[in-house]
């Protein structure tokens, strides 16, 4: 649970970081690039990050992989930034309440 709470905490960040950027992006360029998807904006401007298109094809079906690449970054990196918040409070908060129980029971 740590590691799901944690990864997901650090995820949402950079995810967060991308949301940000895609916008700051729109508003340099009076949003023109409004519909930009998440492939282009990782190919084109965020270059370094591209490797996890490859990484998805690997965990993913090869259509869910073309149909996320295909969404709008400006919608996608901001749902996933709550979404991973969400998880990671989730994950996090169980991981402390199972250390509750197993210090409770060890107490016993």
């Amino acid at each position: 649970m740590l590691i799901l709470g944690w990864s997901s905490v650090v995820g949402s960040l950079g995810d967060g970081v991308l949301a940000v950027y895609a916008i700051w992006i729109n508003v340099a360029e009076n949003w023109v690039l409004v519909g930009i998807s998440v492939n282009d904006l990782l190919r084109d401007f965020v270059p370094f990050i591209f490797w996890v298109k490859q990484v998805a094809f690997y965990v993913l079906p090869e259509k869910v992989v073309y149909w996320i690449f295909d969404l709008p970054a400006l919608i996608y990196f901001p749902i996933r930034t709550v979404m991973s918040i969400f998880i990671g409070w989730w994950a996090l908060s169980k991981a402390a309440t199972l250390q509750e129980q197993e210090n409770a029971s060890q107490l016993s």
